[in-house]
């Protein structure tokens, strides 16, 4: 290539902006979210980019066979014979939020329109659809309210189930350079664990896992009481108030002091924060997400800012984002109830308009979402879903109850569609090998909806295709030449655009020449009008069911690995510290046990059993920690012990809370009784 290219972060949410010049990453200091800032995970990207790559199609019949290289034709024709013998509902695609989002509105596209079947998720339904509901909930959309210019004069920082420092670094970085410039600034952490984002923070609340809800109703219980309420915003700008509060009063702090297992102090400082801050951003991850109560700690935490008025100029709700096009793939509509543009399968309207745009026959689209990828499981053993083609992800390590998971793998004709070998691909029948970014071009929209031109850097290896190219030769093998008519990413942009138009997440006017650019204003009800039927914001009544267990397992990332080490593990200097699993303990907790720092315990949950490393660290007793991300070649996957339990709402899996019993020397030694 004869020039620097731009490109955004493959990594995190946050959208950094990046450069590749000479085949060296260094920050874009250019970039409208992040102004050249960099974490290290995506320098040693160019070295790990082709190790393990998979650069031909593979093919066996059986898992028990040997894959043969053959080429994209008799690919191509495997396929189409199978989508010819199944019927719509037999077919289910798993997309990502690493996909770019033309490959995104492509796939589906030619799967809810063409196909005409809803059967399709995305791996956001492990982390961001929670959120989703909640947004569209409380303020009638989705969409994060604000943008990280809000941090310039926030005062009040909040941090809830979020190990920032080590999973968004380049956001709590900025947060730490403002403090110290101005020691006022303050830094809220919720966790059980005492994290790297802990250790940084004014205040950390250690409650106990999963009581999120209760201890944000005490909170409101205090604003209410203590006439800290916002009464003219409240009026004017939201609706369901006197229901919210009225269960909120539920929730006294002795009670949830209790319940939470924390001092009632920190209740009382935490609504302090919010009646008297200048400007309170509230910040959340996986901890309040991947849960069975996920939706209802989203929303207990948003009617805080609602009841104190805490939108715009005073503060903002902000769900951090887990991956670098999980906004982009959230505004294509790529989760089974979505269509672009912020639209719903289950709304006649949104179905009429995309039926009209693209052209299809009237009832096209399925009036009912299709099942999520968790419930698809249970399908497959029930043999109702015969075919399911995996693009971009690693469901062989991610999904809970992995036991149960790679048994309906092996049970199902199986497609993987990656740029790596990884886990899946073990369970594969057909592989095909995809481009990935810096190999081809396209946009993502980073967590404060900042779209990135991702520019091609350098050549795609051996015989890889881009994934919207793969997609759009299907469709035209199928018969729908005249409606995937795309020759460039462009040629899709400036279709899928339009879409947009009139609608939140409107980048109708946007080209790729104008990138980076933001879709919405700073902030995206600047005028306080809601995308709701009454054009205010709701608040909730938000149900809290307390949970017992003998140890609560939480699970999580590691500092410099991201997901399930695809790429980050292929790199030694990433890898060093981290080069195998690990369980968080208690120190009391293990020494009540037996067991010392070092020694090797069996974990064990109603699912399955696993072996992992002890270390001490600082975390609230009763609950120990280990990261998601080590695959099937280090033995132990830590979502074989993970529960199936999902939200109702948002159908996002409870990986925040497993009930597991610990073992040493294959002797179960105790179990710890948890209080509250």
């Amino acid at each position: 290539m004869d020039k620097d290219r731009k490109f955004q972060c493959p990594y995190c949410g946050v959208g950094c902006g990046i450069v590749w010049v000479d085949g060296k990453i260094k920050g874009d200091k250019e970039h409208l979210a992040t102004k050249g800032e960099l974490c290290q995970k995506p320098v040693y990207y160019p070295k790990v980019m082709n190790k393990r790559r998979l650069l031909k199609p593979l093919f066996r019949k059986s898992i028990h066979e040997q894959f043969k290289e053959i080429d994209w034709e008799d690919a191509y024709n495997i396929i189409e014979q199978k989508l010819k013998s199944l019927t719509s509902e037999e077919l289910y695609f798993y997309l990502s939020g690493q996909l770019m989002t033309e490959d995104v509105y492509v796939i589906n596209k030619f799967i809810k329109g063409f196909l005409k079947t809803n059967n399709i998720d995305a791996n956001s339904r492990l982390c961001m659809a929670t959120p989703v509901s909640a947004y569209k909930l409380a303020f009638g959309s989705d969409g994060p309210p604000c943008t990280y210019e809000d941090f310039e004069d926030a005062d009040v920082f909040l941090f809830a189930g979020s190990n920032a420092l080590w999973t968004h670094p380049v956001v709590f970085k900025r947060i730490l350079k403002k403090k110290l410039d101005n020691n006022n600034i303050k830094i809220i952490v919720i966790d059980p664990v005492k994290t790297e984002t802990a250790k940084r923070a004014d205040m950390h609340i250690p409650l106990r896992a999963g009581t999120d809800t209760a201890l944000f109703n005490s909170v409101l219980y205090l604003l209410y009481k203590n006439s800290w309420i916002d009464y003219e915003f409240v009026k004017n700008y939201t609706d369901r108030f006197e229901e919210a509060i009225e269960y909120a009063l539920n929730y006294p702090p002795s009670l949830v002091s209790n319940i939470c297992q924390i001092e009632e102090k920190y209740i009382h400082e935490l609504a302090e924060y919010y009646a008297f801050s200048k400007k309170l951003i509230s910040m959340w991850c996986q901890g309040l997400n991947q849960s069975s109560q996920g939706v209802m700690k989203n929303l207990s935490l948003i009617n805080l800012h609602l009841a104190t008025g805490r939108l715009n100029d005073k503060g903002c709700p902000f769900s951090l984002t887990g991956q670098p096009n999980a906004m982009g793939g959230r505004e294509m509509g790529y989760l089974s109830n979505g269509l672009p543009g912020y639209r719903d399968v289950r709304n006649e309207d949104d179905r009429k308009f995309i039926e009209g745009f693209w052209n299809i026959a009237p009832k096209s689209i399925k009036t009912e979402p299709g099942p999520t990828i968790t419930k698809v499981i249970d399908l497959i053993h029930d043999e109702n879903i015969k075919l399911l083609w995996v693009v971009c992800t690693n469901p062989a390590v991610t999904l809970p109850n992995l036991n149960k998971v790679w048994k309906a793998l092996e049970k199902v004709f199986l497609i993987v569609q990656d740029a790596y070998w990884n886990d899946t691909c073990k369970f594969a029948n057909l592989i095909l090998p995809a481009s990935q970014m810096g190999e081809k071009e396209g946009i993502m929209t980073g967590s404060d909806r900042t779209i990135t031109l991702c520019e091609k850097c350098v050549e795609p290896p051996g015989d890889t295709k881009i994934d919207w190219v793969i997609f759009k030769d299907m469709a035209q093998r199928l018969g729908y030449r005249d409606w995937f008519p795309y020759n460039s990413s462009e040629d899709i942009f400036d279709e899928l655009k339009m879409v947009t138009k009139g609608r939140l997440c409107d980048i109708s006017s946007s080209s790729y020449k104008d990138l980076p650019k933001r879709w919405g204003d700073k902030w995206l009800y600047k005028d306080l009008k809601f995308k709701t039927p009454s054009g205010k914001a709701r608040m909730y009544p938000t149900k809290y069911e307390h949970k017992e267990g003998d140890f609560i397992l939480l699970t999580g990332r590691t500092k410099n690995q991201w997901h399930t080490m695809t790429r980050t593990g292929k790199s030694p200097e990433l890898l060093k510290g981290e080069e195998e699993p690990y369980l968080l303990m208690h120190r009391e907790d293990a020494l009540d046990l037996g067991i010392l720092d070092g020694d090797y315990v069996k974990v064990s949950s109603i699912n399955g059993d696993i072996t992992l490393k002890v270390r001490f660290g600082d975390i609230k007793r009763g609950h120990i920690f280990a990261p998601f991300g080590y695959g099937l070649e280090y033995e132990n996957p830590t979502n074989i012990l993970t529960t199936e339990e999902v939200d109702p709402i948002s159908g996002e899996p409870d990986l925040k809370f497993t009930q597991v019993t610990i073992y040493a020397k294959d002797r179960r030694l105790a179990t710890y009784e948890i209080g509250g």
